[in-house]
Parts: C-alpha cells; sequence; structure tokens
C-alpha cells in the first residue's frame, strides 16, 4: 500500500499514515528503522509504502519506505 504521513512523534518514534484508500494507520519506530530509512528521515509529508500486519487492536504498517516522488 501507499500513503502520506500525517503524523510522526520525535519522542518514541511512531507515527501514523494517510494510506491511499482513506485509512489512517499507525507505525512504531521498529516498522521503520528496519528498512535502511532512518525514522528521523521520516517526516509529515512525506510518501511513503507499506505493508498492513494485523493486530490485535487495529492493523499497523509495517516495512515503511519512504517513496522518492513525495506528495504536494
Amino acid at each position: 500500500m501507499r500513503g502520506s504521513v500525517t503524523r510522526v512523534s520525535r519522542k518514541n518514534g511512531s507515527g501514523c499514515i494517510l494510506a491511499e484508500d482513506g485509512n489512517e494507520v499507525c507505525f512504531e519506530r521498529s516498522a521503520v528503522g528496519s528498512n535502511g530509512v532512518d525514522e528521523d528521515d521520516l517526516k509529515v509529508g512525506h510518501y511513503v509504502e507499506f505493508e498492513l500486519q494485523y493486530g490485535f487492536e487495529r492493523p499497523c504498517a509495517v516495512n515503511v519506505k519512504r517513496l522518492h516522488s513525495d506528495r504536494g
């Protein structure tokens, strides 16, 4: 899936992504750093690609990768 980053917390490295389908999904620090992308490089408005992982409460974004063609 693809979407754009809507929130990033510098305190704990988590954030949210507005997916192209209109749903907002959250990500944790561990979902970003493992792909060669530093979570400090992720900012609001960055266009990303990610996978959904279904957990107990709600789906989360994992394998978050920044795409070079940011929107806006």
